[in-house]
């Protein structure tokens, strides 16, 4: 978080008698920020990079890899990092809703950083989950851990399922689809735009001397995910048990776009929960052979947007660079192509580890 512009906000608010429309607001929770408790809040310094110059040609062999590179590019004075998107012969374009396109694909990231949607983790006490079970098989503890039965019950036999259901903290957490928020840009006011691509992560614990032939069975995580394109499911067998902690699942947005469409048939013969644009996603897991789930993350990855309808052919020597933080980068976007002989080098970043207290 930027000191100056926190200070900025801080100075807005308190010139007003009442909450406005700028005040900062959690975007997890949905409160207000506590001025009276800015001081017990952190600053992440600011990235120290290597910048390793590179050829043309080889930055061209990382996109052709699927890499999307974070690049230094040098323009009328200014140093900026960018990540490059497209390189010379391709073609990117923004189709009729804005989200952007290279030759017509939309635009995967490996290495992508994962903007926060949901931390079930955090919502403890007054702060309600909005995970719940279909039919009550599974039922969440203080701590945040869903577990599939009490330790003197037998687990309930089959799939049972997990449904998120999505909240808009910015309008009286209303149900609503999952929207592009980017919760560091404070105090800016913007049209937000629906996600469609979802990743998620949570960490699950065997259940300890359960039939071997059960758990053969029964060895699989299932997540079923809503897109505009149709619901989308895709199983993961469940890793052998590492520590006492439990083992990490993830899956990302490719790992859905990959997965198995699910027809109306199948939904109206197999025990499969309902979904929708505001109840975007289901984990099922058989009690039989899980303990218990927790950490449940829900998170997306970058999507970049632009006046649709947009369209830049990339001439020979000439790239599409475009930041991160997609609402507020000026970029290529509103530049057009950058040149080969203005980009410096590839970023190589190095451990950022140091926290600071913002009043420093």
């Amino acid at each position: 978080m930027d000191a100056e512009h926190w200070r900025s906000v801080q100075s807005r608010i308190a010139t007003s008698g009442k909450p406005t429309r700028s005040a900062p607001r959690c975007w997890h929770c949905g409160k207000l920020v506590d001025l009276e408790s800015a001081s017990s809040l952190t600053r992440i310094n600011p990235d120290v990079v290597t910048v390793v110059a590179t050829s043309a040609r080889q930055i061209q062999s990382r996109l052709d890899r699927g890499e999307k590179p974070l690049v230094v590019v040098k323009r009328e004075g200014s140093v900026h990092i960018k990540r490059l998107l497209a390189g010379p012969g391709q073609i990117v374009t923004a189709d009729s809703d804005g989200r952007m396109l290279v030759n017509g694909n939309a635009i995967a990231i490996s290495d992508s950083p994962h903007v926060p949607i949901d931390l079930d983790d955090n919502r403890l006490g007054k702060i309600t989950s909005r995970w719940s079970s279909v039919d009550n098989s599974w039922w969440r503890d203080q701590r945040g851990i869903w577990s599939g039965a009490d330790d003197n019950a037998d687990p309930v036999q089959g799939i049972a399922w997990l449904v998120y259901e999505h909240r808009n903290v910015y309008r009286g957490n209303v149900v609503s689809r999952v929207l592009d928020d980017c919760p560091a840009n404070l105090g800016l006011n913007r049209r937000m735009n629906p996600v469609d691509e979802i990743g998620l992560t949570f960490v699950i614990q065997h259940r300890g001397g359960a039939d071997a032939e059960v758990v053969q069975a029964d060895n699989l995580v299932h997540v079923m995910v809503w897109t505009e394109s149709g619901i989308r499911i895709v199983s993961s067998s469940i890793p052998d048990q590492s520590d006492e902690g439990g083992v990490t699942i993830e899956f990302t947005p490719q790992d859905v776009r990959e997965g198995e469409t699910i027809t109306e048939s199948d939904l109206a013969t197999e025990a499969m929960p309902a979904l929708s644009p505001t109840s975007p996603i289901a984990i099922g897991l058989n009690p039989r052979a899980v303990m218990n789930a927790q950490r449940l993350q829900l998170w997306r990855s970058i999507a970049w947007r632009a006046p649709a309808q947009s369209r830049w052919e990339l001439q020979t020597d000439e790239w599409f660079a475009a930041g991160d933080n997609v609402p507020v980068s000026v970029d290529s976007r509103t530049w057009g192509p950058v040149q080969t002989d203005q980009i410096v080098g590839v970023c190589q970043p190095n451990d950022r580890s140091v926290k600071t207290k913002l009043s420093d």
